[in-house]
């Protein structure tokens, strides 16, 4: 629970002082003059929300907050408003520059080398939560570690991965990939009535899914994955997993 919790606050809106987003200590609020024709003005950090006001070329904003590719901003005469990140981007600070703020793209996308998730489904019918980190080695093969609990009516399960995943199409805004991977998993009985015979065994297995690109730094991952359980009985064991997610990239 508190590996979800842990997650699920990074991957809300992202939302920066203006300090940290130009690398400055001062409280003072840096101001960029507008260089397009005009920028409108949102009264919310979405294209949802309604235009109430549009700074024509020349005018100087002050960079307040930014949320996503959003960036709140303030007026000469104290009016704020919220302002794409885009349009800030193409503005220029006061020494004439333009102004240096990077704008994550479908292009940062396809050459990133890390990325980390928060995933959900089942495993076996039962509840499954995952939360994973990645290694790009190439653009074609990635090192994944993998933690996961399974929620079931009789056990919890505590399951341990190491995955090398291979995406044949890094190019393209949907792409599938396949996984391979080994790893450990751990049984507690929730009601021993009787001692379980093996508590934790190792695992392998392979899979396949699908990502998809939305915006800035955020895509969605999908994966199924057969697993198998290796035990000392004459038999095997074998496990479904299905599980989706939002996964965000650096």
């Amino acid at each position: 629970m508190r590996l979800a919790i842990l997650f699920l606050v990074l991957f809300m809106p992202v939302t920066s002082w203006a300090g940290w987003l130009w690398g400055k200590d001062s409280e003072e609020a840096p101001r960029v003059q507008v260089v397009n024709p005009f920028v409108e003005w949102r009264t919310g950090p979405a294209v949802g929300y309604p235009v109430f006001h549009a700074s024509e070329q020349g005018e100087w904003l002050e960079i307040l907050q930014r949320k996503t590719s959003w960036i709140k901003v303030r007026d000469k005469k104290g009016r704020e408003g919220w302002v794409a990140v885009a349009a800030i981007a193409e503005a220029r600070d006061e020494t004439g520059a333009r102004v240096n703020l990077r704008v994550p793209s479908f292009d940062e996308f396809r050459e990133r080398r890390l990325e980390v998730g928060l995933m959900m489904g089942e495993f076996e019918r039962a509840a499954v939560t995952s939360a994973y980190g990645g290694y790009w080695m190439t653009r074609n093969l990635s090192a994944e570690l993998w933690g996961s609990q399974v929620l079931g009516n009789a056990s919890e399960i505590r399951m341990l991965n190491a995955n090398i995943v291979h995406q044949p199409f890094p190019h393209w805004r949907v792409s599938p990939f396949f996984t391979l991977g080994v790893g450990h998993i751990w049984v507690d009985p929730k009601v021993t009535l009787a001692e379980p015979e093996e508590r934790d065994n190792s695992i392998g297995h392979a899979g396949f899914g699908v990502r998809a690109y939305i915006t800035d730094r955020y895509f969605i991952r999908a994966e199924v994955k057969d697993y198998k359980i290796f035990t000392t009985r004459s038999t095997n064991e074998e496990a479904i997993e299905w599980k989706i997610g939002l996964s965000i990239f650096f």
